[in-house]
């Protein structure tokens, strides 16, 4: 059976309320049900009638949060063998390692779905198509956390660079 938007429309309020309890911010939460919406649409011929479609979406939603998770600690890991991998091969100056650090912790304190993008689109150098591809997510989803991630990043490292001055 294929599902379709007006069988899931009913269970927004407990998805939404349900995503809260699993993501950190409201901005995440919203991602993870449009994430979690999208992929039951697409995924609709898994359900099974019959069965319990609330409970399906949850279940939905959670491995589509853990698959998050995991492709997040991913990236990061790669981020952080990548910036070792470059100190080892150059002796960047004082004031170039304090801005480094100070990049890694905002890059840290991103959401997962930003640093995700950011780490994807900015550091690795894919095209939105491809981390599009990889994520299953729409090129404008990955384009729009792209950009909301950058924006905390600058305004991270404004804020510690005015700060320290």
């Amino acid at each position: 059976m294929s599902l379709n938007s007006h069988q899931i429309e009913p269970l927004l309020p407990d998805l939404k309320r349900y995503a809260r309890s699993l993501a950190r911010s409201e901005d995440d939460s919203n991602d993870l049900v449009q994430d979690c919406v999208e992929r039951a649409l697409v995924k609709g011929d898994l359900y099974r009638e019959g069965t319990n479609l609330r409970s399906w979406m949850f279940t939905l939603m959670r491995n589509v949060f853990i698959s998050q998770k995991r492709r997040d600690a991913v990236s990061m890991r790669y981020l952080q063998h990548a910036m070792h991998q470059g100190a080892s091969i150059a002796h960047p100056s004082q004031m170039h390692r304090v801005f480094l650090n100070e990049t890694m912790k905002a890059i840290a304190a991103l959401s997962d779905q930003e640093r995700s993008a950011v780490t994807m689109l900015g550091l690795e150098e894919r095209s939105h198509q491809e981390a599009a591809e990889e994520t299953s997510l729409p090129v404008g989803t990955m384009k729009s956390r792209l950009s909301r991630g950058r924006a905390n990043l600058r305004n991270t490292l404004r804020l510690e660079r005015d700060s320290a001055a």
